[in-house]
């Protein structure tokens, strides 16, 4: 049973832009569906596909195919942040420099067809079974 919104309390009362989840459509084994998410985390994907080199599509069939029976929204969620959590944790923060935060390390633009980046092989890993 799909979660009901709840209505706003105030009829002005709406979230901010960022908030807004977005409504697109992408082809998961050769079927149309629907995926609605926020404009972060659709940037946050077209960053994941600009660096690896891959679609849209491929990503989301990629992870769709992981997902058990979780939602597939909440699947690629949950990789989104598994994948940006991995590449964050490759890149070295000199201990003088731990309170500025994490530096960003440069995205690259790859070809189509590159093999999966350790990073990306490991967010995938988040849909491993964990029995074995």
């Amino acid at each position: 049973m799909a979660a009901k919104r709840r209505p706003p309390m105030v009829p002005d009362d709406t979230a901010p832009e960022s908030m807004r989840a977005i409504c697109r459509n992408v082809v998961v084994s050769g079927r149309r569906t629907s995926i609605r998410m926020e404009p972060l985390l659709w940037e946050s994907l077209g960053e994941i596909c600009r660096r690896e080199g891959r679609a849209t599509n491929d990503v989301v069939a990629l992870v769709d195919a992981r997902r058990g029976d979780s939602a597939l929204t909440a699947a690629l969620r949950i990789f989104i942040l598994s994948y940006f959590r991995h590449a964050a944790a490759q890149v070295p923060v000199p201990t003088a420099r731990l309170h500025m935060g994490l530096a960003e390390e440069p995205s690259e633009l790859l070809p189509p067809g590159r093999p999966q980046s350790q990073v990306f092989k490991r967010a995938l890993t988040i849909f491993a079974d964990d029995e074995g």
